[in-house]
């Protein structure tokens, strides 16, 4: 199965729930989620629609962490069956209460990344006197 056809189906089922699922681009911002939906109730998440075992990618795990700090759900589903779970968790969900966790696909932490450290002899220099030219 191809991503656009669990899209399609996604786009499908949000639309008998009684709402929308509006394709979502950004041009300002790579990695946002492919849906911007909206529910009855002014009720507003984002969902990144993939093929059958696909994972998001980094920069869309990072769009994540962002809009969820805003409050705002955001699902990855890469499976038709995961599709009336993550509608009915957004039917369910009320903003301002904790987003619903474990819905739709697994989304892989954001690996760990670690920056060099200054030494001693360096603390306090700037990069043109510390980095050999």
């Amino acid at each position: 199965m191809r991503e656009n056809e669990v899209e399609k189906q996604f786009v499908e089922a949000v639309r008998a729930a009684g709402g929308q699922a509006l394709k979502f681009t950004s041009q300002s911002m790579n990695g946002v989620p492919d849906r911007l939906v909206l529910l009855l109730g002014g009720k507003c998440a984002f969902v990144e629609l993939k093929a059958p075992g696909k994972q998001m990618r980094i920069l869309q795990r990072k769009r994540r962490l962002q809009l969820e700090a805003l409050g705002f759900p955001v699902f990855c589903v890469d499976r038709p069956e995961q599709i009336q779970p993550a509608i009915h968790a957004l039917i369910c969900w009320k903003p301002g209460e904790p987003i619903p966790q474990g819905i739709g696909a697994k989304i892989p932490e954001l690996p760990a990344v670690t920056l060099p450290q200054n030494t001693p002899e360096q603390d306090g220099k700037s990069e043109s006197e510390v980095m050999p030219k």
